[in-house]
């Protein structure tokens, strides 16, 4: 071994929630792994406190991870003793027989509530003219309270250390992997790192075509009468109230989060890396207020905080995830896959030990590089 050099059998890069779930999953298989970051655990795009779980996809084999990664939050939570997935479950608007036919398949309770249970299923909610889907085993992620649980069991295998690049070295043995603090070489690297993605695996020749933009998330406070109720997540793809959105509780803080989801609803990053001047949020907060007003009279209509967090999406959209692979590394990205975690990290942590991408892992991100 050179003297420069520190020898590693399993890399995971990034502390972030599938980054954790990854380490986590080798830790109980006794592999030897050390997860890479240079942020505090869960600080990029795990950020924040709520996340929805949700089972409803269009891409049926997204359902089945879904329905995998609800089954792991269950064994997480047996193991931490607490609860990681609330009893709020989720409402959407705008949906109809044939958005459902992934839960179909994979047999997950649901619910069409006609519009005189409006008020039952979402008290807080305008009345609305259609039906509203109603998925009961959905619910809030309690976001803060996951990385610190898979922070507590992965323990010292996170190394506070920024990767500057990922590469085959040309003597043929591992993978190389640059850092702040030290040169490794590892058998297998597992590549989870956000925004970072495209520019470190394509140091092993891996093309990750993953856009970055910015996004607001306003929180407002729930009115009186609602509180200490458990106002359920939200989809809404209907545009009856202006807007389509989506929508979290935070945990028991009695406060709400939400969002615009469809084209053109966030800011993206130039090919720089930086925003285009007289770029800004302001707007987008202003949209998603006044839908407040008009959709969600049991909530405040002036924020309370505002997260501005980052979007990542590969072509097919902000559903979509996808793996790449080749000899020694593994990568992964896309959006919107806290909620599938447990079964991601299980899946990566096969694929490292196996150096081969798992079947269902390759299977479910056949759609994501087409352009939706």
């Amino acid at each position: 071994m050179a003297e420069h050099r520190r020898e590693l059998d399993v890399a995971v890069i990034g502390a972030g929630v599938l980054g954790l779930a990854t380490t986590d999953a080798l830790v109980r298989r006794g592999v030897s792994v050390t997860c890479f970051d240079g942020r505090p655990p869960g600080h990029g795009l795990s950020g924040g406190l709520t996340r929805t779980f949700r089972h409803r996809h269009d891409n049926e084999r997204l359902v089945a991870l879904a329905v995998e990664g609800r089954a792991g939050f269950g064994r997480w939570e047996e193991r931490l003793g607490r609860k990681l997935i609330g009893p709020e479950g989720a409402v959407y608007a705008g949906m109809g027989p044939a958005d459902v036919a992934g839960m179909v398949r994979h047999g997950v309770e649901h619910r069409f509530a006609d519009p005189v249970e409006g008020k039952e299923v979402f008290p807080a909610l305008a009345t609305v003219d259609g039906p509203l889907l109603v998925d009961p085993g959905a619910g809030a992620i309690r976001a803060r309270r996951t990385i610190d649980a898979l922070v507590s069991w992965v323990g010292d295998r996170i190394v506070n250390a920024d990767i500057h690049s990922v590469t085959v070295p040309g003597d043929g043995h591992g993978v190389e992997i640059q850092t702040t603090e030290a040169i490794y070489r590892a058998r297998h690297v597992v590549i989870c790192a956000g925004t970072a993605v495209p520019k470190l695996a394509a140091g092993v020749g891996l093309d990750v075509p993953l856009e970055s933009a910015l996004h607001a998330r306003p929180h407002y406070r729930v009115r009186e009468p609602f509180r200490g109720k458990a106002l359920p997540c939200w989809v809404d793809r209907s545009g009856a109230f202006g807007e389509t959105v989506y929508g979290s509780p935070i945990g028991n803080l009695d406060t709400y989060v939400l969002g615009l989801i469809g084209l053109d609803v966030d800011i993206p990053f130039g090919p720089n890396g930086a925003l285009a001047p007289g770029s800004g949020m302001e707007e987008h907060v202003r949209r998603v207020t006044e839908y407040v007003r008009r959709a969600m009279p049991g909530l405040e209509p002036d924020p309370v905080g505002i997260r501005v967090c980052v979007m990542t999406k590969l072509p097919a959209g902000s559903d979509a995830v996808h793996a790449w692979h080749t000899d020694g590394v593994t990568a992964i990205a896309g959006h919107n896959l806290f909620k599938m975690a447990p079964v991601l990290g299980e899946l990566l942590a096969d694929a490292a030990i196996k150096n081969q991408l798992p079947e269902i892992l390759e299977r479910a991100g056949e759609h994501a590089l087409r352009a939706a």
